[in-house]
């Protein structure tokens, strides 16, 4: 089995574990994991564990294509999920503010007779 593989840029290999039997071929499968590193535009930096799955048939190239392929899809989906920036600290508060104040109207809701706080 493939000893020395390529991984992706900025990540990290954890090495290859078995995981079992390949009942067609009666051969083991093996786990090799990585973990992979991205920024989104905003500069936080998302993490990804990756297990690439292959039995003994499977070609060193084929797995490193794999990694490769895990590698790009994950980078892409980092890029398009987080195009909004996290809420500073004083957002924050803001907002917690604002949760309350509904928690606080809805109850007062609950509590009157016929659901309604105005009228």
């Amino acid at each position: 089995m493939a000893t020395e593989l390529w991984t992706p840029a900025g990540s990290a290999n954890l090495g290859v574990a078995p995981v079992g039997g390949n009942a067609e071929t009666g051969g083991r499968i093996i786990a090799h994991t990585v973990v992979l590193k991205a920024k989104d535009k905003f500069g936080v930096e998302h993490k990804q564990r990756l297990k690439v799955l292959a039995d003994d048939t499977t070609s060193q190239s084929h797995i490193e294509e794999m990694m490769g392929n895990a590698a790009d899809s994950f980078a892409e989906e980092v890029r398009t999920k987080y195009t909004k920036r996290p809420p500073t600290a004083e957002e924050r508060k803001e907002i917690g503010r604002a949760l309350n104040e509904f928690r606080k109207y809805a109850r007062q809701r609950i509590q009157s007779t016929n659901r309604k706080l105005y009228y």
